[in-house]
């Protein structure tokens, strides 16, 4: 068992509960830091890292997406292009 990193489980964790207890705007930032200082200890990057990765995602995904006409056509275009199908007539037989 690796007693420093337990050691620094129980002392960020307790940061937390200390600041969570207090209930005012100290109390906020040293729970804050506390839960700063616990997630950079399990997840091996901080929260706010996290948070800029998961804000910066949608973009990554969006400009990685091969568009209809080779980003030639807009938006409009592109939607009606591909909802087409769904919007023909169901077809009849001939007859």
């Amino acid at each position: 068992m690796d007693w420093n990193r337990t050691g620094q489980f129980l002392l960020w964790g307790g940061l937390m509960v200390i600041g969570a207890r207090r209930r005012d705007l100290v109390g906020f930032l040293i729970a804050g830091y506390g839960m700063e200082r616990l997630s950079r200890l399990a997840l091996g990057r901080s929260l706010g890292q996290h948070l800029l990765y998961a804000a910066r995602s949608p973009d990554r995904a969006r400009e990685r997406q091969q568009r209809f006409g080779e980003g030639t056509r807009d938006l409009v275009d592109e939607a009606s292009w591909e909802s087409f199908p769904a919007s023909d007539p169901p077809g009849r037989g001939i007859g």
